[in-house]
């Protein structure tokens, strides 16, 4: 299986770093709450247990961090931006510092697990994030990683592709990434670690609702709280941003609902393996 990855690896990192260093305390606002329900999940996937050594790679806010410490494990949390300030001040239990997940700054077989929640999406090569998280757990320990699923009508990222795809321009002038969903089904997933070097690899679809008022309030969960998807709506002419959030506002209306609250799905793919 072949993994996409950026063709211009240098300024995809730093438009993804700059990104993230002003964004993740609107992204923890927006989407913390259902990013927290992918937690538990992924921390049993790893088997994630009292005493054992865990590596949060991407670790934005420090949510799995947590997770981990709340668990009595010892967490280590690595990003490549200054989203590590807010973790710190988020989860003083747990250690945090600056890296890059493609070249993680650690010995072999120094962690029971290694994690990384919704970050493979936002690094040059995830082929090399995953191979150096399997370098650095131990034998027969496990890797998790969460991603956003991509087949689910009307997700939540799904949602403002397809506003712009028919509404606005998708053609603009933004570094080249991988397919933000490019493993964004079991299948991929399963394939991905596998080829990765992953053996017993188990894959899961998580269900996940985002709880939302107002076509506005999608957009400015974007424009507040995400990078590329923040990008690509910034890209575009007044006129259709209106139209866009037209194609909100029609979307939800055909939404279940909780109370005030319209149901989007933000469902998420969970994928596991153990090192050799």
């Amino acid at each position: 299986m072949t993994i996409e990855k950026s063709n211009n690896p240098s300024e995809f990192l730093e438009f993804e770093r700059a990104g993230w260093g002003v964004s993740i305390a609107g992204y923890d606002d927006a989407f913390g709450a259902v990013s927290r329900q992918t937690v538990a999940p992924t921390l049993d996937a790893a088997n994630v247990r009292a005493g054992a050594r865990v590596l949060d790679v991407c670790c934005g806010p420090g949510m799995l961090a947590e997770g981990a410490v709340s668990r009595g494990a010892e967490a280590i949390g690595l990003d490549f931006s200054d989203v590590i300030k807010l973790a710190r001040k988020r989860v003083p239990a747990a250690e945090f510092q600056h890296g890059d997940a493609q070249n993680l700054p650690f010995p072999d077989n120094s962690f029971d697990a290694a994690l990384c929640g919704y970050g493979l999406m936002h690094v040059p090569d995830a082929e090399k994030v995953l191979r150096e998280m399997l370098r650095v757990v131990r034998p027969g320990g496990r890797i998790a990683v969460s991603v956003w699923e991509r087949t689910t009508p009307h997700n939540g990222f799904g949602l403002v592709y397809a506003a712009v795809r028919a509404h606005g321009n998708l053609n603009v002038p933004l570094p080249h990434g991988a397919d933000f969903f490019q493993f964004g089904t079991e299948d991929k997933m399963r394939d991905t670690l596998t080829a990765a070097g992953c053996t017993a690899v188990k894959t899961a679809f998580l269900r996940q609702d985002w709880h939302v008022r107002s076509a506005d309030q999608i957009l400015q969960a974007i424009l507040t709280g995400a990078v590329r998807s923040r990008a690509l709506l910034a890209a575009q002419t007044e006129t259709q941003i209106k139209a866009v959030k037209d194609f909100f506002e029609q979307t939800l209306q055909g939404l279940p609902r909780a109370g005030a609250d319209f149901l989007v799905p933000l469902p998420a793919i969970i994928g596991s393996g153990a090192k050799p």
